[in-house]
């Protein structure tokens, strides 16, 4: 082992030592301290930017001016529409088109009804197409049978058809699905869808409202894709009567949410005293891994949602149906009702008139 004070070496060998390091130290006191700092090298050709702080405000100016001229998406958006009968809004979300679980016959039918159905109108509320993108969820690519660039081509065609015909009334945009195309690679694929020209309707952003004006009723609704932090699958209707609470200071008439593929249509009053009103709450359900009817025994289910939940999607169709010469609201849960009480009222409308009731009346009787 070796000792620091050298104990164990003979004494002449220490006088030696010693005397080395008192002549180190005497000599060390003789040498100027300038001549042990450290010398900084001259750098001769070496390029440093400089830091323009006016110019990158411009140019961040310039790009904000640039995203809000090309910007889409609004918070609100009114509509009013002028009508002698009550009109139906069907809110739709969660085609997810081109998934191979996508039940398109049922989408076709509900479509098609809506166009051809007077006063019938469509809110969108986002995953309107699948998008199976590599880049976020590659096994999703292998659920879809055709590429996402066919998905929303001819996603889009159907809503300029639905929109020519004056049916569209909003749609909502949020970074599911549709959003895998930004968060993947940049692409804003909202415009792949309403970016078109002509387009009549506003585009609103997730936990937007639409003001709805049916003659001089007027009705606020508040639109969601998604929704946090209060969701429960236990209780649907939870993350609405929140959000409607503390996001929409409970003004609305009416929220409606999607993204979680159940479907509910409900309504209670809320407030108090001179206060009171009813509120009603939609969840949309999918289209995605459901049934075409309730009789159907054996289907395509969503393998996604089975595997992760146990069950699959439930059936869309939900609708409500605003009236034109008072403040009421009535909800459906199912499609096929939802269109025959539409008719039904319009129907008697006419009938009323025309001055026709009381024949109808006593034939009824």
């Amino acid at each position: 082992m070796i000792e620091k004070d050298f104990n164990y070496a003979p004494e002449t060998v220490k006088e030696e030592w010693n005397d080395l390091f008192n002549q180190m130290s005497e000599a060390s006191t003789k040498i100027p301290k300038k001549d042990w700092k450290h010398f900084t090298p001259e750098f001769l050709d070496a390029h440093s930017g400089t830091v323009e702080i006016k110019q990158a405000l411009e140019a961040q100016q310039e790009r904000r001016n640039l995203y809000e001229s090309q910007k889409i998406s609004q918070l609100e958006g009114t509509v009013k529409i002028e009508s002698k009968h009550p009109i139906t809004v069907f809110p739709i979300g969660d085609i997810h088109f081109g998934s191979v679980f996508c039940n398109t016959e049922l989408w076709n039918n509900h479509r098609e009804k809506i166009l051809k159905t007077p006063g019938a109108y469509v809110v969108f509320l986002h995953n309107l197409v699948d998008n199976g993108i590599p880049g976020k969820y590659p096994s999703n690519t292998l659920n879809n049978g055709i590429p996402p660039h066919e998905q929303f081509r001819v996603m889009q065609e159907w809503i300029k058809e639905l929109d020519k015909k004056g049916k569209v009334l909003s749609a909502i945009f949020s970074d599911c699905h549709e959003g895998w195309s930004f968060t993947s690679a940049g692409v804003d694929a909202e415009k792949l869808l309403y970016g078109y020209k002509d387009r009549k309707f506003p585009v609103i952003e997730n936990g937007g409202i639409l003001n709805l004006e049916v003659n001089d009723q007027k009705y606020s609704i508040g639109l969601w894709h998604k929704q946090g932090p209060f969701n429960s699958r236990f209780n649907p209707e939870h993350a609405l009567r929140q959000n409607r609470r503390l996001n929409h200071e409970g003004q609305t008439d009416v929220e409606i949410g999607a993204h979680y593929h159940n479907t509910a249509a409900s309504a209670n009053y809320e407030g108090a005293k001179n206060r009171m009103k009813p509120v009603h709450f939609i969840r949309v359900g999918t289209y995605k891994g459901v049934p075409t009817s309730l009789n159907e025994q054996e289907y395509i289910t969503d393998r996604w949602a089975v595997e992760k939940f146990g069950s699959s999607g439930q059936i869309p169709g939900t609708a409500l149906m605003f009236f034109n010469n008072e403040h009421r609201i009535d909800n459906s849960l199912d499609f096929e009702t939802a269109i025959e009480k539409h008719m039904a009222i319009r129907t008697l409308a006419l009938v009323r008139e025309m001055g026709l009731l009381d024949k109808l009346n006593k034939l009824m009787k």
